[in-house]
């Protein structure tokens, strides 16, 4: 499968969600067939109704943050205008009033003409932004459905050794033949490779084109981390060289060199202090962990006010724009977060639903999510408890609108795994007995699986003859997570929205 990679031009990465409702019944073969036979209109179309919901709001929010600083200036001098108008000679009035409006109108004028230059760049931007990823999504949807049941078993220790990367070595050394096809049809370029051809033998670092600050693929494994840390380090300086001089001399320069390398280690690990400020140790110790701190103002945006995670937090929970979008989705009056963790989705859905029940058997992730929630204000709307879920959800006494269940997908290295099996991999016990316990709250589930789950067995879980919504999640062009929907009362919301 090939896939190209994009970034927005926002300082974060920007969200991009498409969704598709399933039945078991139906024939995916047919569904593929009939997107790819006109793929340009379903591509537009597609295009148009994003545009028609997020355009204005994009160029608006891009055109504030851009011309910030003239907006502002333009605000303080119009109101410095005023002030000199109004202290000006009575008989000028008419000759000043004449003047300054022809001064308005040439004004409104150039920005008018900047709004359009700066609606009509952003557009183009986001035309080949959402098409770009519009692909993607085609292509994981057609290749998922391709997937079989039952899932073939794979050695462990051969999926660490071949996915630590999305593309095989040769589909990498063919990527600047594609990308010069790309030039030629117009289309962005502006495409990272994330391949690696690494090897258990050979420890060499291996340097990687970025496509995203947020989500680049040696952000995921050991290159950034390890070439971070290796930066963070003391540097050591060269050997001092061999001079033909007396012995006295020498000594007097051997003094002066070791002076000067004191000095210079004792300036690098001042330096590397500075770097390592307020980050926690196990970040920096364990190997693998560093890079998730450059993630934290996507994690939360208000992470610099006190928010606290844990070592699993830091890699399990749901970044703030994915959990934003879901809570949207999934307002409601009263919801369940079966797997609250350290409070990411539930802070969310607290901002949108009038009650939320966050439940975790942890009573260290439990205390972070309470404290994590009184940063965001929203502590008050919701109802923590510490307990098992499968045990809360037996007893029949647990009733709400929806139940959102994210539990643990086994640790990071879920991503080695080509076809995430929900039934053998999924924590605390398999997919199907998690959503069957989930019913006994609400009809109305929603399951937050990993982006690399069998699209099949999630369809599965619908029943026969019903009906699952299943929504892939992209922050810039990285798919980052799936969402199933379970229960009428979903899809008939989704149908009915614009």
């Amino acid at each position: 499968m090939t896939q190209l990679f994009v970034e927005s031009k926002s300082k974060v990465p920007q969200f991009f969600g498409f969704s598709q409702i399933f039945s078991e019944k139906d024939d995916h073969n047919l569904l593929i067939n009939s997107i790819q036979e006109d793929f340009d209109k379903w591509q537009q179309d597609n295009w148009l109704k994003y545009w028609t919901k997020e355009g204005e709001h994009i160029v608006l929010e891009t055109w504030n943050e851009k011309y910030k600083d003239y907006i502002k200036e333009g605000e303080e001098n119009t109101d410095k205008i005023e002030l000199q108008l109004e202290e000006e000679n009575k008989d000028r009035d008419v000759l000043v009033s004449s003047n300054s409006q022809i001064a308005q109108e040439e004004y409104s004028q150039s920005w008018n003409e900047l709004w359009e230059q700066h609606r009509e760049k952003i557009y183009f931007e986001q035309y080949l932004l959402y098409t770009t990823i519009l692909y993607n999504y085609f292509m994981e949807l057609k290749n998922s459905l391709e997937q079989i049941i039952p899932i073939e078993e794979a050695i462990e220790e051969e999926e660490e050794e071949d996915d630590n990367s999305t593309y095989s070595t040769n589909e990498y050394n063919n990527l600047p033949e594609e990308l010069e096809q790309l030039k030629l049809l117009g289309l962005p370029t502006a495409f990272g490779g994330r391949a690696q051809n690494s090897s258990k033998k050979s420890k060499k670092l291996h340097k990687t084109l970025h496509f995203s600050d947020f989500f680049s693929e040696s952000d995921l494994e050991n290159t950034s981390s390890e070439s971070e840390m290796e930066e963070l380090s003391t540097s050591k300086l060269p050997p001092l060289q061999e001079e033909e001089v007396d012995n006295e001399t020498s000594t007097l320069h051997s003094t002066e060199n070791n002076a000067i390398r004191k000095a210079a280690q004792k300036t690098q690990k001042k330096k590397k202090n500075r770097k390592l400020k307020n980050v926690p140790a196990f970040l920096i110790e364990e190997k693998g962990m560093l890079k998730y701190w450059r993630k934290r103002f996507s994690l939360f945006s208000r992470f610099d006010e006190g928010i606290r995670l844990d070592r699993e937090s830091w890699f399990s929970v749901t970044p703030e724009k994915v959990a934003k979008h879901l809570a949207e989705r999934l307002k409601t009056s009263v919801l369940v977060d079966g797997f609250c963790g350290s409070g990411g989705n539930a802070i969310q859905f607290a901002l949108t639903c009038e009650r939320v029940i966050a439940i975790d058997i942890d009573p260290l992730k439990l205390e972070m999510a309470k404290h994590n929630a009184k940063i965001y204000n929203v502590s008050h709307k919701i109802e923590f408890i510490c307990g098992d879920f499968l045990q809360l959800a037996a007893t029949g006494k647990l009733k709400s609108d929806i139940v959102f269940l994210s539990p643990p997908w086994g640790g990071p290295k879920y991503k080695n795994k080509k076809d995430y099996d929900i039934e053998k991999y999924l924590l605390p016990v398999k997919a199907s007995e998690l959503v069957e316990a989930a019913r006994h709250i609400s009809t109305n589930v929603a399951l937050f699986l990993p982006r690399n789950s069998n699209m099949k067995q999630i369809i599965k879980l619908a029943g026969i003859g019903k009906r699952c919504e299943i929504e892939h999640s992209y922050l810039d062009s990285r798919l980052v997570a799936i969402t199933a929907l379970y229960g009428e009362d979903i899809l008939t919301k989704v149908s009915s929205e614009p």
